[in-house]
């Protein structure tokens, strides 16, 4: 936790922000007890008009447009926290996805929100959210901008994707952490599989169950060296289904989906590309976190 008192940290794009997002945000800050913090990042444009008139003129509009965003989110996340949580609003000029990953270093938590707009819209859309989880240690949710808020399902379990029983240790803990402090169940969910080109050779002294047991059994080992594991209810899903397919899948029936950054890559990509397509079609908030 920072010892900011803004620990929420929500970027409000020029379209403004969806109630999903807000819902998650509110109720976030609420729950670690911290304020919420509402920026628009005015985007540095690469060519200028030439005269300073023109310059003036621009950037009052670019101004006003993002107090405009920024005040009507404010009014409607304030109606949701009734006071329980201060709020502060914010606007920045600079890279859209640099500077918010330098302003998450500051926060605990970052809420984003994933457009639903055109393919090209939408690809610059995801590069700036996947940017900012990519670039900042902090958590980043993200969240579709038609997605409900369902945390009065107490019910709902928080799930993390393990891609190896090997590293379950570290991509698991801060996922037990989020379910602990939610007082949520957790579900450390596996797929397993084999490429059907594969399955021939690779089923020739086995079978699909032997596989899937045998995978259980591995994570469920790797597991029992997570500490204070028991300290919540925790499950174990290892579905026969392609990864991708599982973790979207995921987030249809869970209260969040937690994946973890690679580790350090000297060029900065610290997503991977099933991380990439499953922020892209995800139904529900996905929480990208650093593994422990």
């Amino acid at each position: 936790m920072t010892t900011n008192e803004y620990g929420v940290l929500v970027a409000v794009g020029p379209d403004g922000i969806h109630d999903g997002a807000l819902d998650l945000a509110g109720a976030e800050a609420v729950r670690r007890g911290t304020g919420v913090e509402l920026v628009h990042v005015v985007h540095s444009l690469v060519s200028a008009p030439s005269s300073v008139e023109q310059m003036q003129s621009l950037d009052k509009t670019l101004t006003r447009v993002g107090r405009e965003v920024l005040t009507d989110a404010a009014d409607r996340l304030r109606a949701r926290v009734e006071g329980r949580a201060p709020m502060t609003t914010e606007i920045i000029s600079g890279p859209v996805a640099g500077t918010l990953a330098v302003r998450a270093a500051d926060a605990d938590l970052v809420v984003m929100e994933r457009r639903e707009t055109g393919r090209a819209e939408r690809l610059l859309t995801m590069s700036v959210s996947t940017r900012v989880a990519a670039h900042t240690t902090t958590p980043v949710v993200i969240v579709p901008e038609r997605w409900k808020h369902r945390y009065e399902e107490a019910s709902l379990p928080v799930t993390v994707g393990v891609d190896r029983a090997l590293d379950a240790p570290s991509q698991v803990e801060n996922a037990l952490a989020y379910a602990r402090d939610a007082g949520r169940p957790l579900v450390v969910l596996h797929a397993a599989w084999l490429a059907e080109q594969y399955q021939d050779l690779g089923f020739r002294n086995s079978t699909r169950d032997v596989w899937r047991h045998d995978a259980e059994r591995e994570l469920e080992l790797a597991l029992a060296k997570v500490p204070d594991l028991d300290t919540v209810d925790v499950s174990v899903d290892v579905p026969w289904r392609r990864p991708v397919e599982a973790l979207v899948g995921a987030t249809k029936t869970s209260y969040l989906l937690v994946l973890s950054r690679r580790d350090e890559h000297p060029l900065g990509a610290h997503l991977g590309p099933m991380t990439r397509t499953v922020l892209r079609h995800a139904e529900g908030p996905v929480m990208v976190v650093g593994r422990t």
